[in-house]
């Protein structure tokens, strides 16, 4: 079966289906886009299959997701064509047509269509797709670019966004138009509410003499409503962009990156979500949202950087450093409200430092992310050269404090910057392949839980909650250069956060790891009384530049977690209880009650584990995870059933989920 015809539409849609589908909103498309993309990856398998069935089910949920989408209805038509039913499936194709699906000469070469290509009506609605093509479709708000002066403050509505179902963001059609008054007039104006500051006197000068690009083409974006926003008339041509309000009612105007934008993007947020037992920063919210990694991945890679305060994540006496990852995709600041806006500032200051030749370098190659990262890490106190960079923990903490980063050294490291000195950033991927096979453990089976060992792999950063029993695990990456293949780029492997004796980098295969084909770095984690995070980064430079922005692997282990090993390296015991009462993230590990105490026969080979409560035994399990129901005569299994996990609710107030376990179906007999 040849695959449907899945065209990723560009276009917010809000249609007023004929067949009584309600509109969507275009500020709910962010909202609705995970279930999309899962159910996309749904469609893909049961098109490989081949599964109809499969399919048409996958399209009705794709319909009901987003009403009025016509590609998810004209991947019915082709699925309901497959299952002969011609009169409903020609019925699901016109239904697309009204909604938009206006490709005449795809309709008409669909193999999809095969049984229905000699019946009149499919001609007809060949013909109707022709004869609409550039046509409005009804209901949906046209969009159009809008002419937005720099320096002035603007609003963004459904009129002038996009969509992208591939990459689950807006797209703003802005065009920026060029300031009447040149920026050489306005140069005092910088940082006017400090004006006698060392860093408004060195930037101001700069700007006067024409030596500096200025806030030119700069974007700023406040994503609290106003609770932390900067002035703009301290930085001469920065221009405010907005949601309108309507936008509100989807929250689609506050908090992390939706919207790509032309030119280079300044943003922050101080908000976080203090109730309840999910209580967390924005910057842990981003690491623990199905979606939210992967659009600030995106948007960092397209010349925005984004702001945070740590909040209580980092730095409290009783809790301290509870992220479970560390990337440069946002900026985090030590502190609540308003402490992210000194690096806000600091960063509009570097970007207005750039000469003109290398702002406009940086932002063709989509580095301005990258580079002010860079930057703020690079002019941390205490940080002279570029091994100090590369190792000390002070360029590299999960939150900077903001007395810690000397201004001045910032702005002039931008200012004499050059195009071909710009870093490169460093792309990841996780390799898996039959070459350099990785076993992950498999929730359920191998460790009692319902989540993956992977929060989450982006370019920029990966995480790892180390939820396996094995004493060590290895894994395998490989570093690329972005934006753009250099043969002069080299990388080096540094770890910038927790023990670096738990930690083995070393070269597949004998591989040298600053060659410049070497992107790669086999990784070995001691996960033996391993208490905290470790951070692994990667840099890589060119032939002019320094080491650049890093982008991290963070290994973490389950807080709630006690371990014991053995002397020969294998588990002995683990304690579910958190005895030490300390925090765990109820989105990386919900509370449980037991302990497992692992069984070892005389090779050394694990047969199993004993689960107790409160000292009690409450099951025997096998290595895969299942209860022993019954032994024979000589004490080997004889009766297995499997076990699932499942959360419940503990009935205590202000308390997370608990996690538990039952039986899953009938016993059966072990094999021998």
């Amino acid at each position: 079966m040849k695959n449907c015809a899945f065209i990723l539409l560009f276009a917010a849609l809000a249609v007023f289906a004929d067949g009584g589908e309600q509109p969507v909103s275009s500020w709910a498309l962010p909202r609705l886009w995970p279930t999309h993309s899962q159910l996309r990856q749904e469609l893909v398998g049961a098109l490989r299959r081949g599964d109809v069935k499969a399919m048409e089910s996958v399209c009705r949920a794709g319909i009901k997701t987003l009403p009025g989408d016509p590609t998810w209805h004209y991947n019915l038509a082709c699925a309901l064509a497959h299952q002969g039913n011609p009169e409903v499936a020609l019925d699901e194709l016109e239904t697309a047509i009204s909604f938009g699906f206006r490709n005449a000469d795809a309709i008409a070469q669909d193999k999809d269509f095969a049984q229905l290509k000699d019946l009149p009506r499919f001609a007809e609605l060949v013909e109707k797709a022709r004869a609409l093509t550039g046509q409005p479709v009804p209901g949906r708000p046209k969009a159009v670019a809008k002419t937005v002066p720099m320096g002035a403050t603007s609003t963004l509505s459904e009129t002038n966004l996009v969509f992208s179902f591939e990459t689950g963001l807006f797209v703003a059609l802005v065009d920026l138009k060029p300031p009447k008054t040149p920026l050489t007039a306005l140069a005092t104006n910088f940082l006017k509410s400090t004006p006698k500051s060392p860093l408004a006197v060195q930037v101001a000068g700069w700007l006067a003499d024409g030596s500096a690009a200025g806030n030119t083409g700069d974007i700023y974006l406040n994503r609290d409503r106003n609770h932390s926003a900067i002035s703009l008339g301290d930085f001469p041509h920065l221009t405010g962009l907005a949601f309108t309000k309507d936008s509100q009612v989807e929250n689609a105007d506050i908090c992390h990156a939706n919207t790509l934008f032309p030119g280079a993007v300044f943003a922050n947020c101080s908000r976080a979500y203090t109730k309840g037992p999910y209580w967390r920063s924005l910057g842990r919210h981003t690491f623990t949202e199905a979606g939210l990694v992967q659009r600030m991945d995106q948007a960092y890679y397209n010349n925005q950087v984004w702001f945070f305060p740590a909040c209580n994540d980092f730095g409290k006496p009783d809790i301290g450093d509870v992220f479970p990852a560390n990337a440069p995709f946002q900026f985090l600041s030590v502190g609540a409200s308003w402490s992210d806006k000194p690096f806000l500032q600091a960063a509009l200051a570097a970007s207005a430092s750039f000469p003109k030749v290398t702002k406009e370098a940086i932002l063709r190659r989509h580095l301005m992310g990258p580079t002010i990262q860079w930057l703020l890490r690079r002019a941390q106190k205490g940080i002279s050269n570029e091994e100090d960079y590369l190792t000390s923990p002070k360029a590299h903490p999960t939150a900077f404090k903001s007395d810690d980063l000397d201004r001045i050294r910032l702005v002039q490291k931008a200012h004499i910057l050059q195009p071909e000195q710009v870093p490169p950033a460093v792309c990841l991927d996780m390799i898996n392949s039959k070459l350099f096979p990785i076993k992950f453990p498999q929730p359920g089976r191998d460790y009692p839980d319902l989540l993956p060992e992977v929060l989450f792999a982006a370019k920029s950063a990966v995480s790892i909650i180390l939820r396996g029993t094995a004493g060590e695990q290895t894994y395998l990456f490989r570093a690329r250069p972005f934006p753009e293949a250099d043969p002069t780029a080299v990388f080096t492997w540094r770890v910038v956060h927790g023990d670096p004796k738990r930690v083995k980098i070393e070269p597949p295969l004998g591989e040298s790891l600053d060659r410049p084909e070497s992107g790669y770095a086999q990784i070995t984690i001691d996960r033996r009384g391993l208490t905290n995070r470790l951070d692994v980064a990667c840099f890589a430079k060119s032939k002019d530049t320094e080491f650049g922005a890093p982008s991290i692997i963070s290994f973490k282990p389950v807080a709630l977690e006690t371990r014991t090993y053995r002397a020969d390296g294998k588990i002995e015991a683990i304690d579910y209880t958190n005895p030490g009462m300390v925090y765990c993230d109820p989105h990386l590990a919900l509370p449980r009650d037991w302990t497992d105490t692992y069984t070892y026969a005389e090779d050394g080979r694990c047969t199993g584990f004993r689960r107790t409560r409160r000292g009690q035994l409450i099951g025997e399990f096998t290595r895969a995870d299942e209860r022993i129901v019954a032994r024979d005569a000589g004490g080997k299994p004889q009766q297995l059933v499997k076990v699932k996990y499942i959360p419940r609710q503990t009935g205590i107030e202000m308390q997370p989920l608990e996690l538990t376990f039952t039986d899953d179906g009938e016993p059966y007999e072990a094999l021998r």
